[in-house]
């Protein structure tokens, strides 16, 4: 009877296992992104000051329909003397969950034109983080954007 126990509990999967769960709104979070970015990120002075101005705007908006609607308001961003406004945007993405772990999930989904992948890593249920920049990059970067879950 032992053994028959132990056989089947590398068989049957973990009842305690469950994807950390996405449904909900989660804003970027500017605080987090400095906090952690200003020791750990690897960019340079211009970089630093472009990526402050356009974080903590983006907020997502997961549902159950594995959809995810993306809004960023009108950005106003100064380069050196010069001021640019970036336009809104709102966006409407259908993905899918790859795979997960109890911390986190991987998505693929299609933006701009290119398919997408991404990892969502789940510091507990009210915050996420993902890497920012895109794999054709040089990697080295270091650079988070987090979010977290409006109440």
């Amino acid at each position: 009877m032992k053994k028959l126990l132990i056989g089947l509990s590398f068989m049957i999967p973990s009842v305690g296992f469950c994807c950390p769960s996405l449904e909900g709104t989660w804003s970027s979070s500017i605080q987090k992104f400095e906090s952690f970015n200003k020791r750990w990120a690897n960019i340079d002075d211009k970089a630093w000051s472009f990526m402050t101005q356009t974080q903590g705007h983006e907020v997502v908006v997961f549902n159950n329909m594995k959809e995810m609607f993306i809004a960023t308001p009108e950005i106003e961003v100064k380069m050196g003397e010069r001021k640019m406004q970036l336009p809104s945007k709102k966006e409407q993405i259908t993905f899918n969950i790859l795979g997960c772990t109890d911390n986190s999930i991987v998505l693929e989904y299609e933006r701009y034109g290119k398919a997408q992948i991404s990892k969502l890593h789940f510091e507990n249920d009210n915050t996420y983080w993902e890497y920012m920049g895109t794999s054709d990059s040089d990697g080295n970067s270091h650079i988070r954007e987090y979010y977290t879950k409006a109440k």
